[in-house]
């Protein structure tokens, strides 16, 4: 009896063991999205998960997270700790994540597992909190994800990073209608004032942000002049004051701490708005590839560093992030007018002042141009022009006026735009730059339109045998018929008396 009763508990006991191995004990495998190529993570198990079957689990605390879930909950047994994590919201569970991981990193616990292809293969079953802690670019934000692996297999995350994002526009004008227009390209005057603007967004996650620095940093090249007249809007509230804006080698930043702004309360929907101008100066490259602008902004990546409260220390990073850029260009243009005489040599003493039409009057561009034969009117915007020889040289007739409209094209698609074509127009809005019959060239890469304009010698006074002389002679006959017919006249008259 006694071994039939051994034998019946060995049985039992093979039996139980293997109905244990029936049990599900799962591992997991996880893929995080999201994310910049090359970022590092790290997971910290900080409960385990038991799988009792039919879908039920069992939650205990790790034991090498216990020190810290009790400090981060304020609870100190295990119930009630697993308790007060089940109760969190969704806006909690991110506080309990920041805080929990800065408890790890105090206490200096070496992470569980660690990816640095965003995949974590073969993880123990449990709750996990995973943390970013190496960036993958420039523009990449530190995330913090907790994660139930309980009962799952393969597992998808997402980090959401919502990087913040700068936009940059430049005014256009067209000055003959005074219709204006926000885009990627523009073309002015040498000497114009140019009105740019800049969007920025901040990330959707703002609000788990303690500090948040943010700076736009904006470059020119040396054909544009900054004129030191920025003004910064959050979302339509001025907080110029607010941030320090200091003027750079080749263009200028606007800084602050948006934590600690005051005045308007900024969300993750917020926009930072930046408007200010440019002159074009002398140094402006005409034509090619014109003059480009370009912004990014620099702001904080890490949600966990605490703002120092002064709004004159705007708390920068060792290392912020970066946006994308955003780049704009400004095109300029020459009119060349060679001056000859109806032979096609270069003729002296002749001078031209160049108008524009502005909101349909023609207004001087500069001052009269003398003293050469080839006259270069520098630094024009595209738009409608009137050519006067405002000197004639001595002995030649004035040549005609000469209405014509710079027409540039741009292509869109390109970054920044780029010119594509030159053209020139008569005031019947036909091309004279192309054909047979042009009376304009163009060069695209050098922004140049160019023309001839052709002087012929003044009127001469006729010579003998030209039709002067042949008007005399029939005058004269018609004098002496007359004569004739008024003396036959008489003599009849005589007659007849």
């Amino acid at each position: 009896m006694k071994n039939m009763k051994k034998l019946v508990g060995i049985i039992m006991l093979a039996t139980a063991l293997i109905l244990s191995t029936l049990v599900p004990s799962f591992a997991t495998d996880i893929t995080i999205t999201g994310g910049a190529d090359g970022s590092v993570y790290s997971a910290f198990k900080l409960l385990d998960a038991t799988d009792g079957g039919d879908g039920k689990f069992a939650y205990t605390l790790n034991d090498t997270y216990t020190v810290v879930l009790q400090s981060v909950t304020g609870k100190t047994e295990q119930a009630d700790i697993v308790a007060y994590i089940q109760a969190l919201d969704a806006a909690a569970i991110a506080d309990f994540a920041e805080d929990a991981y800065a408890a790890i990193v105090e206490a200096g616990i070496a992470a569980d597992a660690e990816s640095s292809d965003a995949k974590f293969t073969g993880v123990e079953q449990g709750y996990y909190l995973i943390a970013e802690t190496a960036l993958g670019n420039t523009a990449d934000t530190y995330s913090l994800v907790m994660l139930d692996t309980a009962g799952q297999e393969n597992i998808e995350v997402s980090t959401k990073e919502d990087i913040p994002t700068v936009e940059k526009k430049v005014e256009e004008k067209n000055d003959t209608t005074g219709e204006t227009s926000w885009g990627d390209s523009a073309d002015y005057d040498i000497g114009d004032s140019i009105s740019y603007k800049l969007t920025g967004t901040v990330s959707a996650k703002y609000a788990d942000y303690k500090s948040y620095y943010y700076s736009f940093v904006d470059t020119m090249v040396e054909g544009l002049t900054y004129n030191k007249d920025a003004k910064v809007t959050i979302d339509g509230v001025d907080v110029t004051e607010q941030f320090t804006i200091v003027e750079t080698e080749d263009g200028f930043t606007a800084t602050a701490n948006l934590k600690e702004i005051t005045g308007v309360t900024v969300t993750a929907t917020s926009t930072v708005v930046v408007e200010y101008t440019c002159t074009l100066n002398e140094n402006a490259v005409k034509g090619g590839e014109g003059n480009v602008n370009e912004v990014y902004i620099e702001y904080e990546n890490n949600p966990s560093v605490e703002a120092d409260g002064n709004p004159d220390t705007p708390d920068k990073p060792d290392e912020p992030s970066e946006s994308e850029k955003d780049v704009n260009v400004v095109f300029t243009f020459d009119a060349v007018v060679n001056k000859t005489d109806k032979d096609g040599a270069a003729l002296a003493g002749a001078g031209f002042t160049l108008y524009k039409n502005v909101e349909g009057e023609y207004v001087a561009v500069g001052t009269e141009i003398t003293g050469v034969t080839t006259f270069t009117f520098e630094g024009l915007d595209a738009g409608i022009y009137k050519l006067v020889e405002t000197t004639v040289p001595e002995g030649y007739n004035k040549a005609d006026d000469v209405v014509f409209e710079v027409v540039p094209t741009y292509d869109e698609t390109t970054d920044p735009d780029t010119l594509t074509a030159l053209t020139v127009e008569n005031e019947a809005g036909e091309v004279i730059s192309t054909g047979d019959e042009a009376t304009f060239s163009t060069i695209v890469l050098e922004g140049k339109v160019v023309t001839d304009v052709v002087n012929v010698a003044g009127t001469e006074l006729p010579s003998t045998g030209g039709i002067g002389t042949t008007i005399f002679y029939i005058a004269g006959g018609v004098l002496v018929l007359a004569a004739i017919v008024l003396l036959v006249a008489k003599k009849r008259m005589s007659a007849e008396g």
